[in-house]
């Protein structure tokens, strides 16, 4: 759910960027890319930070 979220919240900042603001489609693509990259690091930091198990092993499943 949080890089769906982090999905959506991309793709509008890339839509104002792309529309709005006039830049063209490779800043737009940057711009997009940018965002979920981070979404993708603070799914790390925060999965790292609260595992799932308190023994420290992921659940599976």
């Amino acid at each position: 759910m949080f890089i769906a979220v982090w999905t959506f919240i991309a793709l509008a900042i890339t839509m104002v960027v792309y529309a709005w603001l006039g830049q063209g489609g490779g800043v737009a693509g940057l711009i997009f890319f940018g965002i979920m990259l981070v979404a993708v690091i603070l799914k790390m930091v925060f999965g790292a930070l609260a595992p799932s198990n308190p023994d420290g092993e992921r659940l599976q499943g």
